[in-house]
């Protein structure tokens, strides 16, 4: 006989799955994905952050105001790691996160679709949408801040929309601006939703001051002092490269480039004539007629304005970033979710064939597929990377190669070398310069000097003399249309 409550228990099963607990599980899908197709075309910044984390820096080094606590809080993920013998690379482990978080992300952009009266097959449909949109899809394989901040800001956002605790909202928002800086701009967003004063001002409150506090810690122990003008200096601080924009016309024709682009990645060039390539393109053509067929099945799309809260949302990110380095695809990650939520709502009452938002998502993911994500996912199409994996039996351990600028091809080089011991050399010390060289003979191995080194030596005078007064270098050279790799062999 069975026991008492087993019978209910498997009604209550499969109840479940009537009511579209199998459906669900399609949201499992980009998860999967993105942890069997990691990128191999690495952000150049991740590789920075993975570098500065296995370099044990002490705190004040791993502060950034860009992203406050990014780097230390993996800084500590990855010793603890390291500590429960978890043998792996920094890189690689936040490359992991990234992707839970990211699959995390595509489950909360469907309960905030289910929240907007979307039905749940259309729900499913955006929420794939937003998985396999070109750019979320790549970032979500890499290592980089925008993934955990755009997590914690849709965590605030399901929270603010649950009404579940309007404290806890605050501080997760909180969360997201200490992981980012441009989670910054979702508060506008997270005030029009509250009603009364009150809540406004306890939001902004329970949000800007755990982030405030954060920020005069963080300038504290990184500078050893505290001046208001300073830390405001510090809080705004950017790359010497990073600017505002001042061309409306450039700007406009940046902005639409860059919203299209956080769906469709990738260029044409990037796919090799291949037999997955090719059945893949088939496919997306194949894909695109459905699309079109299931449209005209429909009807034209009628369409409603989105919320408000959504158009606020999309509209406060598009024109900050209309002016802020409107060229940078990636920040326009923070106004993909309520993209996709705003367009699902705008064609709610549409009548369209049933199969037209699944060809959708289809033509997304395999246009991405095929024409972004697979080819950055194969090491032959990083030039840096492929490089750097073919020095390994040339530099075997303890090989000395100095370096005089740590330019971003040179962090990819160094980050798969460090079997070898990378030198800076940063000023004129040729005195350290031969020392280094006797140790390596005596070891039977030569002094190996990248490009920035030989090319610093070959433009003074004394540095000349010391080229001049060894044997000449042996040369190790790669070149393609972007690249070039140049490092020299004193024996």
């Amino acid at each position: 006989m069975a026991a008492p409550g087993n019978h209910d228990a498997r009604k209550g099963g499969f109840a479940y799955f009537r009511n579209g607990g199998l459906s669900r599980l399609w949201l499992a899908l980009p998860l999967a994905v993105y942890l069997l197709l990691p990128t191999r075309n690495y952000y150049w910044d991740g590789v920075a952050f993975a570098i500065n984390v296995e370099k044990q820096l002490p705190l004040r080094e791993t502060l950034h105001p860009n992203h406050l606590l990014y780097t230390a809080a993996y800084v500590w993920l990855y010793h603890a790691a390291l500590l429960i013998g978890l043998k792996t690379r920094a890189l690689f482990l936040m490359q992991f996160v990234n992707s839970l978080l990211a699959g995390a992300s595509v489950a909360l952009v469907y309960r905030a679709l289910r929240r907007r009266a979307i039905r749940m097959e259309g729900a499913i449909a955006g929420a794939l949408a937003f998985a396999f949109a070109g750019a979320w899809w790549k970032f979500s394989t890499d290592a980089d801040a925008y993934i955990p901040a755009i997590f914690l800001l849709l965590c605030a956002n399901d929270l603010l929309e649950t009404r579940r605790s309007l404290v806890l909202a605050a501080v997760t928002h909180a969360a997201a601006m200490l992981f980012h800086e441009l989670a910054f701009l979702f508060l506008p967003i997270a005030l029009l939703r509250l009603k009364e004063p009150k809540q406004r001002l306890s939001y902004a409150a329970c949000s800007l001051g755990p982030a405030g506090i954060a920020y005069i810690l963080a300038y504290r122990v990184v500078c050893g002092q505290f001046r208001a003008a300073g830390l405001a200096g510090w809080v705004m601080a950017h790359s010497p490269d990073a600017s505002f924009s001042w061309q409306p016309v450039r700007d406009l024709w940046l902005t639409l480039d860059g919203t299209l682009r956080l769906f469709f990645g990738g260029r044409l060039n990037q796919a090799a004539a291949e037999p997955f390539t090719i059945i893949g393109a088939v496919a997306v053509v194949a894909c695109v007629v459905g699309l079109a067929v299931g449209w005209r099945r429909g009807g034209p799309l009628r369409f409603r304005v989105p919320p408000r809260d959504l158009l606020l949302w999309v509209g406060v990110y598009a024109a900050f970033l209309f002016v802020w380095m409107p060229q940078n695809t990636f920040y326009r990650l923070f106004y993909l979710a309520p993209l996709v939520i705003g367009a699902c709502c705008a064609v709610r009452r549409t009548r369209v064939d049933r199969l037209f938002p699944w060809m959708v998502c289809g033509v997304l993911f395999l246009w991405n597929l095929v024409f972004a994500i697979y080819p950055q996912s194969r090491v032959e199409n990083n030039a840096p990377l492929r490089f750097a994996l073919a020095q390994h039996e040339h530099w075997p351990p303890g090989t000395p190669i100095a370096f005089h600028t740590f330019h971003p091809d040179l962090w990819t080089i160094s980050y798969f070398n460090q079997q070898a011991a990378w030198i800076g050399f940063d000023k004129m010390d040729l005195d350290r310069l031969e020392q280094n060289l006797i140790a390596a003979r005596q070891r039977g191995q030569p002094l190996w000097l990248e490009a920035t080194a030989y090319d610093f030596l070959s433009a003074d005078p004394a540095g000349r003399r010391w080229l001049a007064s060894h044997p000449a270098p042996a040369l190790l050279r790669f070149q393609d249309p972007k690249h070039e790799f140049r490092f020299y062999a004193v024996p």
